[in-house]
């Protein structure tokens, strides 16, 4: 673009435009240079099904899936590893990690400039991280194509650097991350720790072999019976989220927060609603707003943004177990990682309640239509209503009761 020499207003008038288009950044700039696919949207029902084409950069196949609320956050993208091959070496300054959604494998990873390698096997659901900046390949060992989904923080890094030398050329080791004695690596780990902030289950694992079929520990937060654990992986802290469950029959409180977030689906299916928290209110559909709520179906590979806005503005959204198995996702934000207010600031937690400071809805409050619509889902889907009364009357909501 050709500078224009600037003019100073005179009197009142204003400075610039009152209104403009707003330029490609250069992580959208990065994307068109790809020469792939962009999905954009709230939601897929299977990733697996968007259409992928051949990716100089990978060597293999791929598109980019950006959601509604995460561009210039988080980066996405479904690649597909040739049969009997592999894609190219990488290496990059950003945070990445990855969901198997078919095939089987082996990643193959060493330090920058170091001829040592690590190796893992992986196979259908298995989630691994990569540590920032280490040389990695991704090799497919079955006759079939594989093809796994990535998250990455790749956005905010190439819009922070705005240079290619330094994202795909850096030297440097984090050896913080990915130094010292690497024999049990990628050792799954077993023993689950306390998150020392919240309190909730953490595991630190650079590798689920099965992230869907796993263990995870009670948590009851979101509803009764969900389960909940936050992976620790590779010392990440832009890439981050968690594994949770919902049985069948069961379903979490809306809850609203700003956008970002997406869920991924690892086993059975389900869908999700959201809705803008201010204009929509608590009930929506009651009250005449039911055209301002988007509805997601997802299997497993499929995906939603929790809160599909562009905006600051925060939503409200829900998600229902459909199927006569539990509903497993994976829910993964990227970015900086850090939160806003100061040191020491409370934070409600996800299981606080809007009568206690929280942004969740009891079930007591919800709207009338959302049970009605999950009971009439449930029967299409041959699977049984399994909620608790006792969550829908004022005095119940909130009982300690063991839901497992």
């Amino acid at each position: 673009m050709t500078a224009s020499k600037y003019v100073e207003p005179s009197g009142d008038q204003k400075a610039g435009y009152l209104h403009y288009r707003r330029p490609a950044s250069p992580w959208e700039l990065f994307r068109k240079e790809e020469g792939i696919p962009v999905y954009s949207g709230f939601g897929v029902k299977n990733s697996k099904d968007l259409p992928r084409v051949d990716w100089e950069r990978l060597g293999g196949k791929g598109t980019y899936i950006q959601l509604t609320g995460t561009n210039n956050r988080t980066g996405m993208f479904v690649v597909e590893v040739p049969a009997r091959g592999a894609l190219k070496p990488q290496k990059h300054f950003w945070e990445e990690r990855y969901i198997v959604l078919e095939g089987r494998g082996s990643t193959e990873v060493s330090k920058a400039g170091s001829t040592a390698k690590t190796t893992f096997e992986w196979q259908p659901w298995s989630i691994f991280s990569i540590p920032i900046n280490a040389d990695f390949q991704i090799v497919n060992a079955t006759s079939t194509p594989a093809i796994l989904l990535a998250i990455n923080s790749a956005p905010h890094m190439i819009n922070m650097f705005q240079s290619k030398s330094f994202v795909f050329d850096n030297p440097y080791n984090f050896e913080e991350r990915f130094g010292g004695n690497l024999e049990d690596y990628w050792k799954p780990a077993e023993e689950f720790e306390s998150h020392p902030v919240q309190g909730r289950a953490m595991l630190k694992s650079n590798l689920f072999p099965d992230a869907a079929h796993c263990y995870l520990p009670l948590d009851n937060n979101r509803g009764p019976g969900y389960r909940w654990v936050s992976p620790n992986m590779v010392g990440n802290t832009s890439v981050g989220g968690f594994i949770a469950e919902y049985p069948s029959g069961r379903y979490s409180k809306a809850h609203h927060h700003g956008s970002g977030v997406v869920l991924i689906c690892l086993k059975g299916h389900g869908y999700s609603y959201n809705w803008p928290a201010v204009e929509g209110g608590l009930n929506p559909w009651r009250d005449g707003k039911a055209d301002l709520v988007k509805v997601q179906e997802y299997e497993a590979g499929g995906m939603v943004a929790a809160a599909p806005t562009p905006t600051s503005e925060t939503w409200f959204h829900q998600h229902f177990a459909t199927g006569r198995e539990p509903f497993r996702v994976h829910a993964i934000a990227a970015g900086t990682g850090s939160q806003g207010g100061q040191e020491g600031d409370m934070v409600a937690g996800v299981g606080a309640e809007i009568t206690d400071g929280g942004r969740a809805i009891p079930y007591y409050m919800e709207d009338p239509f959302i049970r009605q619509h999950y009971e009439e889902q449930l029967k299409l889907n041959g699977a049984e209503f399994n909620m608790p009364p006792e969550v829908y009357t004022e005095s119940g909501a909130n009982i300690n009761i063991n839901y497992a």
